[in-house]
């Protein structure tokens, strides 16, 4: 579903670019009307309300009327997209986000061109995709819990994270920590946001088995969140973890390591790249797991942290398209909601008799 968002939001965008060319000729048809109104011309005036007693002469104007209407429409579709910086292929991340295409620029135009009733269309298509998805994703849900009640009674069933040891729960990820956790530090994979966590893991693993011998990356952080907003533990939490150069304060030892699948660095410095960010289902999930991470291990608002502040200038990670503010906002948010949610908090206190989880 994250796809379907991201195809409805950039169709939206060429929506109002779409409404914009049609006020546009709107206009210009209403300015030749008031020329052959004002200049007394009443024949040239039938002519522009498409009005003859003569069909064929009708026709004729019609389409030539049609065709310079069109070819306006065209031209000034090609001109809006052009210095509006909107390409089509490139909003959907089909193609490098620079340079701007002139073939991308001409086929938006062609696109705005035909009106807004076409994208209109297509936008209600892919929300009824997206409701059918979502119905179809509920509903295989309900089989699930159906067939294995457990998995309502699972702690952290309540909050929507539940946790088991991360992928490796058998070995105790790059040692087991001498104390709990202080710090959290927030990544980025630096790959497409389609990656899959198994992509995360088979790259980082190919990494670790280079010409290098002791590069270890292979369980790096603790927690990955892929663009769908789905979590998947990687490092065991009461373990040291290796996704951060030492800093004058935090480290592997002391810290937590969440990453967020995709880049959401710019392309260019003096021209920030909005539309590469993280998805609001990342950010939610995010959230959740830092409010519970804060739960579990006190640590404080002023302790979630950018992999760029610990090593700050050296690295651009989770990059400068990345919301930090309102991640942690968030956060305290959820986390101030669940201290007054007694049925919430029974199941925190159950999530804390796990294994894998303190020193």
């Amino acid at each position: 579903m994250p796809q379907i968002d991201l195809y409805i939001a950039v169709l939206l965008e060429f929506l109002a670019a779409s409404v914009l060319l049609e006020r546009i000729l709107e206009f210009f048809d209403k300015i030749l009307s008031l020329i052959g109104l004002g200049m007394g011309r009443k024949a040239q005036l039938l002519r522009l309300a498409d009005i003859d007693l003569n069909t064929s002469v009708q026709t004729d104007r019609l389409i030539k009327k049609a065709f310079i209407m069109q070819t306006a429409g065209i031209i000034l579709g090609i001109g809006i997209c052009y210095f509006s910086q909107l390409g089509l292929l490139r909003a959907l991340k089909l193609i490098a986000p620079e340079p701007l295409q002139w073939w991308d620029v001409l086929l938006s135009g062609i696109l705005i061109s035909g009106g807004s009733e076409p994208i209109h269309q297509l936008i209600n298509f892919l929300k009824g995709h997206q409701e059918a998805l979502k119905e179809e994703k509920e509903r295989l849900q309900t089989q699930i819990t159906q067939v294995n009640p457990q998995v309502q009674s699972l702690p952290g069933s309540r909050i929507g994270i539940t946790y088991q040891g991360g992928l490796y729960p058998d070995k105790p990820g790059h040692g087991l920590r001498k104390a709990n956790p202080q710090y959290i530090v927030i990544h980025h994979s630096g790959t497409s946001t389609s990656a899959s966590f198994e992509d995360i893991v088979r790259m980082e693993q190919k990494e670790r088995h280079n010409a290098k011998g002791s590069y270890k990356l292979d369980p790096s952080f603790h927690s990955v969140i892929t663009y769908d907003g789905q979590y998947h533990h990687y490092c065991r939490w009461d373990s040291v973890g290796w996704h951060v150069a030492k800093g004058t304060r935090v480290s592997n030892a002391n810290s937590l390591g969440l990453c967020f699948v995709g880049n959401f660095q710019s392309r260019r410095k003096d021209v920030p790249d909005l539309k590469n960010k993280p998805s609001e289902a990342q950010l939610e999930t995010g959230a959740r797991l830092i409010a519970l991470w804060r739960l579990l291990y006190n640590i404080p608002e002023q302790n979630i942290v950018a992999h760029s502040t610990v090593q700050r200038g050296r690295i651009l990670c989770p990059g400068d398209n990345f919301p930090m503010e309102r991640l942690v906002a968030k956060s305290t948010q959820i986390l101030k909601s669940w201290q007054n949610d007694a049925l919430i908090m029974e199941d925190i206190e159950r999530f804390k008799k796990q294994r894998f989880i303190y020193v």
